[in-house]
């Protein structure tokens, strides 16, 4: 794989606009500067390869509400966008995946580690 490719808050940002007018909720930004750092999180250095990056990208977006609605939608989005964007796709279903994140939510176990886990049994690509 070359060199990766990120997301940046313009991205993210007409994602979120996507999501909310495809499938309702409210628009605004609880906290600007948190959902920069969400967004840099997978560029920090701390992580080695594009699975924990974006497992990285998709815990932080999903779970710190820098978002008033939508924020589940947004991780996710951001995160099937950055792994197309490099090459990777998402082999799972759409259902398998909505099941997963809703369990993982439910449970308490949507962490940077088991997003990675399940990111790595469910693309194929680079």
């Amino acid at each position: 794989m070359g060199e990766i490719l990120y997301l940046d808050m313009a991205d993210v940002l007409a994602l979120h606009a996507r999501q909310a007018e495809r499938f309702g909720g409210a628009d605004g930004i609880r906290d600007a500067g948190l959902l920069d750092a969400e967004i840099n999180r997978p560029q920090s250095g701390y992580y080695s390869n594009i699975f924990e990056q974006a497992a990285a990208l998709w815990e932080s977006l999903t779970m710190n509400h820098c978002f008033v609605d939508g924020n589940k939608r947004v991780g996710f989005a951001s995160v099937y966008v950055f792994l197309r964007l490099n090459g990777v796709r998402i082999a799972a279903s759409e259902a398998e995946t909505l099941s997963f994140i809703i369990r993982s939510i439910e449970t308490g176990s949507f962490t940077k580690d088991n997003l990675d886990t399940w990111l790595r049994a469910n693309t194929v690509g680079s």
